[in-house]
């Protein structure tokens, strides 16, 4: 027995361990029997060589595949939300006399704009990805 084996057991020890135990369950290489008693006695371990006892007849878990790490989605804002807000302010500077034919102006403008900005986008991720 290791020093290592005389700690004390931590929160996270016991949740580890009952994981473990939760995964030879689900694989059948413990019953019902086996897997509530295992548990009880992982929640009532005082140092780490409690807790391991109870794995001696069992196989070592395989390690599981890292996590593919994803990117947060950096979409373009909802359409809607922005639709309703210019909606809101057209109707709003109409009503105090600012002729309607501006905003026309203002929303093809953005049409065309956001359009070159896409295409132009589009183009410098394909690029990027070619490289790679």
């Amino acid at each position: 027995m290791s020093n290592l084996d005389n700690l004390r057991v931590s929160e996270a020890d016991r949740e580890e361990a009952s994981a473990r135990l939760a995964e030879h369950y689900s694989t059948g290489r413990l019953t019902d029997d086996d897997y509530y008693e295992r548990l009880d006695a992982v929640w009532s371990a005082k140092v780490r060589a409690d807790v391991e006892m109870l794995f001696t007849d069992l196989p070592k878990s395989a390690p599981q595949p890292p996590q593919v790490a994803r990117r947060p989605r950096r979409g373009r804002p909802r359409a809607f939300p922005l639709v309703a807000c210019f909606l809101l302010v057209a109707i709003g500077l109409v009503v105090m006399g600012v002729p309607w034919w501006v905003f026309a102006a203002i929303a093809v403008g953005a049409l065309v704009f956001r359009k070159k900005h896409h295409h132009s986008h589009s183009n410098r991720q394909h690029c990027h990805r070619s490289v790679h």
